[in-house]
């Protein structure tokens, strides 16, 4: 009688595990899954992130009339203060990622998950948005979406020194598996575009999945697609554009990527002005000078930065 007593109890164990994991995820929460609350950043840089950069190759160095363009993952994705999150950024650290945002006059990050509003009002630029994707991609599934509010966005941060004329953002509706090997966590985030325009020419940010397994390629070259269709529907076909992001295309290693990036630049009469790894910059019917990458990787973030001196048709944006 004892042994029938014992069973049931024995098979409450696995729901018993299961009711403490998601005590574990509600409390993972606070340290990994919220935006930053502080209203301002207000640490100094101690980070020598200068010291592998030729000054001339950033903005101050130039009296060109051009716009100084920075374009990169800063990957904060978590909390570097928290003791689950190693390799987070720190304060510290972010506010040397501001310091170098200042410098220019449009600057489009990926994976600003953390703290994008604290970035915004300390580089001061005149428009700075982070549209906030609640919809769409595996940060919309549950229970992720109760214990990982960061997962519910692209995040992608735009800043510039004009006001914008229109914005529009879309959360790309294809993205890769359950979390793999070659596939890693873009089922975990919301991967989507910005699209803005400003007065004489049109910018696109934004971030791809990152898997090397066929369903992240697959859902690349979907992505892609959207975004073509977007461009389509919203853009002139001859209007000037500026495109950036982290695509995470690697054609030196995978066929399928540099047919994905050959489709998507083709299908919008874009140029290939730079690839750095994941990271690209395209353009339409723009002039442009000095496409480089500054040397960041292992010293604020995991990849290295994008800069370039665009040249829009007649009306400029103004220096922040």
């Amino acid at each position: 009688m004892l042994l029938l007593v014992d069973i049931p109890r024995r098979l409450l164990w696995p729901a018993d595990w299961l009711v403490l994991a998601l005590l574990v995820l509600l409390m993972l929460n606070a340290c990994v899954g919220k935006f930053e609350t502080k209203p301002t950043l207000t640490e100094t840089c101690q980070t020598d992130w200068q010291s592998g950069i030729d000054i001339s190759e950033l903005p101050g160095s130039t009296t060109t009339n051009g716009l100084h363009v920075l374009i990169w993952n800063i990957h904060d994705r978590l909390l570097g203060e928290s003791n689950v999150s190693k390799g987070g950024h720190t304060e510290e650290e972010v506010v040397c990622i501001g310091d170098l945002a200042k410098q220019f006059d449009l600057v489009l990050f990926q994976e600003a998950f953390v703290r994008p509003a604290q970035i915004a009002r300390y580089t001061r630029h005149a428009w700075a948005d982070h549209p906030v994707f609640e919809e769409g991609g595996g940060g919309d599934w549950w229970p992720l979406r109760v214990f990982c509010q960061i997962c519910l966005t692209p995040g992608l941060l735009m800043m510039a020194g004009e006001e914008p004329e229109s914005v529009h953002t879309e959360p790309y509706e294809a993205f890769a598996g359950w979390n793999t090997k070659l596939n890693k966590a873009d089922d975990f985030f919301s991967k989507g575009f910005q699209l803005v325009k400003f007065q004489n020419f049109w910018v696109l940010n934004s971030h791809m999945d990152s898997g090397r397994g066929q369903q992240s390629i697959d859902a690349r070259m979907l992505q892609f697609r959207q975004i073509t269709a977007a461009l389509k529907r919203m853009v002139p076909y001859d209007a000037p554009i500026l495109i950036g992001m982290d695509s995470n295309l690697r054609p030196e290693n995978e066929k399928q990527d540099g047919e994905i990036l050959q489709e998507f630049l083709e299908s919008n009469g874009l140029t290939l002005i730079r690839h750095n790894g994941p990271d690209l910059i395209a353009v339409r019917n723009l002039k442009i000078e000095k496409a480089q990458s500054l040397p960041l990787k292992d010293v604020l973030s995991d990849h290295d930065a994008l800069s370039v001196i665009v040249y829009p048709p007649a009306v400029q944006l103004s220096q922040p």
